[in-house]
């Protein structure tokens, strides 16, 4: 019993990481496009070409100085328990620093560039750590000098007749070569977006780049894309093949734009295994003979609850129930570098 609510929690938990992490991502595009004489917005997951001829995707990319300096920005809803993985991750953010072009219309040199990692509190202490760590072993890396900083969050909950809920950006490692900026990212309590601004960005964006923990994902599809398919007040059976559903999604999460280019928010393949984790929760069906066809009864599901915490409940009770029917394999080898005990993992894994 105690193991499935830990599940449960962790499940929930990861599901508000992720739509904690949207609404970071599009307080920092709002914070550019409101203050231009900061830092110019250039575009969200813009594909820019850097010096060592690599494409680099940032998830939102400025510039300041008249396009001479450059500021892109690298948020994560979640990063790596693995030591090594973790390592990875890190290491890969140096091909961000190596100087793209160009940033305007005009192609420049650019005479600097700037890379803000933005991660989760939960992630903050370890990452710094390996940072410090990668920093050490490679004494050259750009990730030690001024240009690199890391930010964190905090969303305040509010109080009934009382406190309004905000949420403020903080820095926690390194600083960017943007004066303004830093003066407003160090001061007490770092950068506020209060409770409009807040209640604005989540109900206008739902995705990032990085891919949702499944459970964010059947949710979704739950409350906004699937009861599009009804068409009348009575529970009805739909065949339903995956592209109509992505087709569908678009419509409900239209592409960004930036400039000539467009980046589409859900991708197919999302779809399809967030149909397989519903399927296995037994919510839908396969379609017999018909690939990629799923018998989806619509409504899906009747809660008074929130819908994640519902698919997160059924989803502890269904990987705990599997694994009593699992036969037990070979003992694992004992490793010497510390481990994410189960809990600590993402249910969506089990899907």
């Amino acid at each position: 019993m105690q193991d499935a609510i830990q599940l449960e929690l962790k499940c929930i938990q990861d599901y508000s990481k992720y739509s904690d992490t949207v609404a970071i991502c599009f307080a920092v595009h709002n914070f550019l496009t409101k203050n231009p004489q900061i830092a110019k917005f250039i575009g969200i997951e813009k594909d820019l070409k850097n010096t060592a001829d690599h494409t680099v995707t940032p998830d939102i990319v400025g510039s300041y100085e008249n396009d001479k300096k450059g500021l892109l920005f690298e948020i994560k809803w979640s990063l790596p328990f693995d030591e090594e993985l973790l390592k990875k991750e890190i290491k890969e953010l140096e091909k961000y620093l190596v100087p793209c072009i160009p940033w305007g219309k005009t192609p420049v040199d650019p005479e600097t560039q700037d890379l803000v990692l933005i991660c989760h509190i939960d992630d903050v202490q370890r990452t710094i750590e390996m940072i410090k760590l990668y920093v050490t072993e490679n004494p050259n890396s750009l990730l030690g000098k001024d240009g690199f900083s890391v930010w964190s969050w905090t969303i305040t909950p509010p109080k009934q007749g009382g406190r309004k809920e905000e949420m403020r950006l903080f820095p926690v490692y390194g600083k960017t070569h943007n004066n303004e900026i830093e003066k407003l990212i160090c001061q007490p309590g770092g950068i506020l977006f209060p409770e409009d601004v807040l209640t604005y960005l989540r109900f206008s964006y739902t995705f990032i780049k990085e891919k949702p923990p499944l459970q964010y994902l059947m949710t979704v599809l739950i409350q906004n894309i699937l009861p599009s398919f009804q068409s009348s007040s009575e529970k009805e059976s739909h065949d339903i093949h995956v592209d109509m559903i992505y087709e569908r999604s678009k419509t409900f999460f239209p592409s960004w734009h930036s400039y000539s280019e467009e980046t589409i928010q859900v991708k197919r393949k999302w779809i399809r295994e967030a149909l397989e984790g519903l399927c296995q929760l037994g919510f839908c069906g396969k379609v017999p003979n018909k690939e990629d066809w799923w018998k989806i009864p619509i409504p899906l599901i009747r809660t008074r609850k929130p819908i994640q915490e519902m698919l997160c409940k059924k989803a502890a009770q269904t990987y705990l129930k599997t694994l009593k029917t699992k036969k037990k394999g070979r003992p694992r080898t004992s490793v010497s570098r510390p481990k994410a005990s189960e809990k600590d993992k993402s249910i969506a894994r089990y899907f």
